[in-house]
């Protein structure tokens, strides 16, 4: 019997096909084609760009607040020492200010004797003589009505008046004529003492009570009032100064008016 030998490998065409894929549109990719990776490298890149932008921006905008800080450090050291400049220089105006006042003060607190023995001369009544006046530490006053639980002022420099009087009544007039000086406090002004007894005077050589004859015997009363100085400022008082005729403390009150030291 014959047997059937076919070798199909040597008839069978040898055909080459294409590795390449093929679009569905039927249209062939061109080799070497970038773009969409450019494109996607551009679409990564800007958000970083954009971010390295604004850091720079913000960057910049610190060092100009940097530099803007250290000229205010400066400007703040320059000023403080300003500052302790013009306090050592108000130091300096207040010392200047409390001596003024300190020599204000003094002036102000002048009430001279010679104006105040003018001033109780001027309203002695006839039928009244001073015997004595001293200066005394003035009666305490009394605490305000309007405010119970003040403390009272402290009392202030007075006088004690002695002398001998023809009636009561001189006396009492006395007391309601210092009452009205300005140099006192007339809240102060009171009848300390009132005596009669037989006068000592000699009519003939020291004088005697107006309207008593020389040969009748005079009953004089011993009396003693005392008042408290004002402490009015004396600037205040350089019209009734002047009337008593305290030159020389009147007229430095006056300068130191013109000068603007006191008003």
């Amino acid at each position: 019997m014959y047997g059937l030998d076919i070798n199909f490998l040597k008839d069978r065409e040898v055909r080459v096909f294409d590795a390449k894929p093929r679009s569905r549109g039927g249209g062939a990719t061109v080799v070497g084609d970038r773009r969409p990776l450019y494109i996607g490298l551009a679409a990564a890149l800007i958000p970083l760009a954009l971010v390295g932008g604004y850091w720079a921006v913000t960057r910049g905008q610190v060092n100009q607040l940097q530099a803007r800080s250290v000229e205010l450090d400066a400007e703040t050291a320059a000023l403080q020492g300003q500052l302790q400049e013009i306090s050592g220089i108000q130091q300096q105006i207040d010392l200047v200010q409390a001596e003024n006042n300190a020599f204000v003060t003094v002036f102000n607190d002048i009430i001279p004797w010679s104006a105040l023995l003018q001033d109780i001369r001027t309203r002695t009544p006839a039928r009244v003589q001073i015997v004595s006046l001293s200066q005394t530490e003035g009666a305490s006053l009394q605490a305000d009505p309007a405010d119970p639980n003040a403390p009272p002022p402290p009392a202030a420099g007075g006088i004690s008046i002695e002398g001998v009087s023809c009636s009561y009544d001189a006396i009492n007039d006395f007391a309601l004529v210092l009452q009205r000086s300005p140099l006192l406090q007339s809240q102060t002004v009171a009848i300390t003492q009132a005596q009669q007894q037989p006068s000592l005077l000699d009519p003939q050589t020291q004088g005697r009570c107006p309207g008593a004859a020389v040969d009748d015997p005079d009953f004089l009363i011993d009396y003693g009032i005392g008042a408290n100085i004002t402490d009015t400022p004396a600037s205040q008082l350089i019209d009734e100064l002047e009337r008593q005729g305290t030159v020389g403390l009147v007229t430095r009150l006056r300068a130191l008016r013109e000068r603007g030291v006191i008003e």
